[in-house]
């Protein structure tokens, strides 16, 4: 999703809410409240849950890249064994997941080299970025004979001309 132009509006303050302790109380608590709203919106949370049932990377989500723009997107990621015969019962991983892209006339590239921390009862279970000619992915890794319920909440922070 791309939001063009988003800046929060220069707000004053009236001049009889200045003299009026009540109502400058007040404005003051409405333009706080629009600007937590505004910033909730203009740094994308979103959330994005998958299943794997082997060691096939499946995706996570798709984050499309606009058109000459850059996006840092910051992912965390966890999984936890919900079935099958491999491993042991909960095993779980945890993940943070930092990288960005750009879009550059219709290319899109990777800036530098992602950044991983994390942990997992399974050496074999992972996170990583890659992309399609359009979108920055993040993939999860499970393991044979293993489901695993993976859930990623993922910011993506967005600039261009």
């Amino acid at each position: 999703m791309t939001i063009n132009n988003v800046a929060p509006p220069p707000l004053q303050v009236p001049p009889d809410f200045v003299l009026d302790k009540t109502k400058g109380a007040f404005f003051s608590a409405l333009v706080n409240t629009l600007y937590q709203l505004w910033t909730s919106v203009y740094n994308l949370r979103s959330t994005s849950r998958v299943e794997t049932t082997d060691a096939t990377p499946t995706g996570l989500v798709r984050i499309p890249v606009p058109l000459d723009r850059t996006l840092m997107i910051e992912a965390r990621v966890v999984g936890r064994r919900t079935g099958g015969s491999g491993g042991a019962e909960g095993d779980s991983a945890w993940y943070v997941l930092t990288g960005a892209y750009r879009n550059v006339g219709g290319v899109l590239t990777g800036i530098g080299t992602a950044q991983l921390y994390g942990g997992e009862d399974q050496a074999a279970w992972g996170v990583a970025f890659s992309s399609s000619p359009t979108d920055a992915v993040i993939f999860v890794t499970g393991e044979a004979n293993n489901d695993i319920t993976w859930e990623g909440t993922y910011t993506v922070y967005e600039v261009g001309a």
